[in-house]
């Protein structure tokens, strides 16, 4: 057994691979000698290789944000394939169960700073996925929470159910855009507001006087905190991470 942490790079295991929705899938990893993992801070990433001895892949190292409720046995990643990528293509289509990869002790600052004041969740696309991580753990403990999620419509709409199911149980705000709604997506039911976030949206619906923690492409980023700032928020109580390809 190996102590919870530790120094370089330790081995994993994928132990299961779920589809999420079309282009994306979770990756499930336990540690290969059996031990204990870090219970990592919600928000933070996993730094890895993976192992092999293929020179195009050795020695890569990649960052995916842990899309889980944090616990000492088991760590997920939550993948979008990115075409022409190089690593989540392999993720995707050559990891397989029982196929190990070399991970460092999980680490990253976009973390919650003030668990006390109203927080604002807004992630766009695979943005989702370290602020998924944070209302796992912050639903667990209270309900001053606002999740607002911009996705194109309801076939690449991560996660869906699971932030409905913790918005049910514990109170927490739950708001859905699509930017491009299929035909047989129903507003309401679906999803909240058609188009972007918009800072009329934030204006009315937004506690201004929040902690925001905002993640995903740059452009989305670009918008929201620019809505944001003209609306008289503090730029210290707006926290970002920037999820490109």
């Amino acid at each position: 057994m190996t102590n919870t942490a530790w120094t370089n790079f330790r081995e994993l295991i994928l132990v299961d691979k779920v589809p999420v929705c079309p282009g994306i899938t979770s990756f499930y990893f336990k540690a290969k000698d059996g031990g204990k993992l870090v219970k990592h801070t919600p928000g933070q990433f996993l730094p890895f290789k993976i192992k092999t001895n293929d020179p195009k892949y050795k020695d890569v190292l990649r960052t995916y944000s842990l899309s889980m409720f944090p616990n000492e046995y088991t760590y997920r990643i939550s993948v979008k394939k990115i075409e022409g990528g190089l690593i989540s293509p392999y993720l995707h289509e050559n990891l397989k169960i029982g196929d190990s990869i070399e991970a460092m002790v999980p680490t990253g600052l976009f973390t919650i700073k003030n668990k006390t004041n109203d927080t604002v969740l807004i992630s766009g696309g695979i943005g989702i996925t370290p602020l998924l991580s944070m209302l796992y753990a912050e639903s667990s403990t209270r309900n001053n929470i606002h999740f607002i999620q911009a996705v194109q419509n309801s076939s690449v709409h991560p996660f869906k159910e699971d932030i409905e199911n913790i918005a049910n149980l514990s109170g927490i705000k739950n708001t859905v855009f699509y930017s491009s709604p299929l035909v047989e997506d129903k507003e309401s039911v679906d999803y909240n507001y058609k188009g972007y976030i918009s800072k009329e949206f934030l204006k009315e619906n937004i506690n201004l006087n929040s902690d925001f923690y905002l993640c995903g492409p740059p452009p989305f980023m670009k918008s929201v905190e620019s809505h944001l700032l003209e609306l008289g928020v503090n730029k210290a109580n707006i926290y970002y991470e920037l999820f490109s390809s």
